[in-house]
């Protein structure tokens, strides 16, 4: 079974109507789009973040984001009823994608106070060996070197650090951040897939966000 077909099944155990869902051929990059009613059912192009608010349509999308090691991030406004979702590799947070995200949503009406951020599993710092000048890239973006470790002369970044660092600078409440930095998708591998082990079959994490009713 492909990966298309995998991600077919899993939808339709799930309920989720292919003819509304919308993915991204993302690009690790920090391009957020704003989702219409036409796109329900489509991959939308060169973005890694999508939203879409609640027009009191009689249908309303899932919003779709698929990782392997990078930050899968889920964004919800109860108030204004916004979703969004987004892909935060090494690219797309030193870009600052959470925090596109969280301007696009207050810019569609969202108050910072009220939005929920949730986290899902991803690298964590110690498996995430990266060069010297992805490195150099986060000490420029993020200089309180809470996000850059160096072992053994070789640098490892906190992608979740990084992306939680960007939604406190927009005030989202702490409260209102949920994330779990135990859940590394290199070291548990009894429960998940990872890009950098390379000697075994490479699958998708895919998360979801929507609209229940």
């Amino acid at each position: 079974m492909n990966a298309v077909e995998t991600r077919e099944l899993f939808m339709k155990n799930h309920n989720i109507h292919p003819d509304l869902s919308v993915s991204q051929k993302q690009i690790h990059g920090s391009v957020i789009h704003t989702v219409t009613p036409d796109e329900f059912g489509k991959v939308v192009l060169n973005s890694d973040g999508i939203l879409y608010k609640n027009e009191n349509t009689t249908k309303h999308p899932i919003l779709i984001v698929r990782v392997g090691d990078c930050v899968p991030l889920l964004f919800f406004d109860p108030k204004t009823q916004i979703i969004g979702v987004a892909h935060a590799g090494w690219k797309g947070t030193v870009r600052h994608i959470a925090k596109e995200m969280i301007r696009a949503f207050i810019g569609s009406g969202a108050d910072a106070g009220n939005i929920l951020v949730l986290m899902g599993p991803s690298i964590c710092q110690k498996c995430y060996e990266v060069s010297d000048d992805v490195a150099i890239q986060f000490q420029k973006e993020f200089p309180n070197n809470k996000t850059q470790s160096k072992v053994e002369q070789k640098w490892h970044v906190d992608l979740v650090e990084a992306n939680y660092q960007d939604c406190k600078d927009l005030h989202i409440d702490n409260a209102h951040i949920d994330c779990n930095k135990t859940l590394c998708t290199y070291e548990k591998k009894e429960l998940f897939y990872s890009w950098r082990r390379k000697t075994e079959p490479f699958g998708e994490i895919m998360g979801y966000i929507g609209y229940t009713g």
